[in-house]
């Protein structure tokens, strides 16, 4: 298996991660789907699990620049715009538009970042 398994999290060669990306504390407690698409300068903090759902193809996909908080799901075909910020423990099953600030459960958006 070619996975990579790092401070207990789970990074699949498969998964696209875009350069400068970061994930934090040495990817601790993060789980990332194989088909997951990473855009550029993301900061991924611990706990973070972005994955799939049962009999739908279609899995995560974060822009450029996306900060993820601690211990947020990210989950099913949902696509995170270009610096968003997903709050920490939120939970995403809907897309989130460019700059926008989404926290709770599930994930709303509740600031547009200028």
């Amino acid at each position: 298996m070619l996975s990579e398994y790092c401070g207990g999290g789970v990074i699949p060669y498969q998964a696209e991660i875009g350069e400068g990306t970061i994930l934090g504390y040495q990817a601790l407690g993060i789980v990332i789907h194989k088909r997951c698409v990473i855009g550029k300068n993301c900061h991924i903090s611990q706990n973070v699990t972005m994955g799939g759902t049962s009999e739908i193809y279609e899995v995560p996909v974060l822009g450029d620049n996306v900060t993820v908080g601690a211990g947020a799901n990210i989950i099913g075909p949902v696509h995170v715009g270009n610096n968003a910020v997903i709050g920490a423990g939120a939970v995403v099953v809907s897309d989130i538009p460019d700059n926008a600030v989404a926290v709770g459960v599930p994930a709303k958006v509740v600031k547009i970042i200028d």
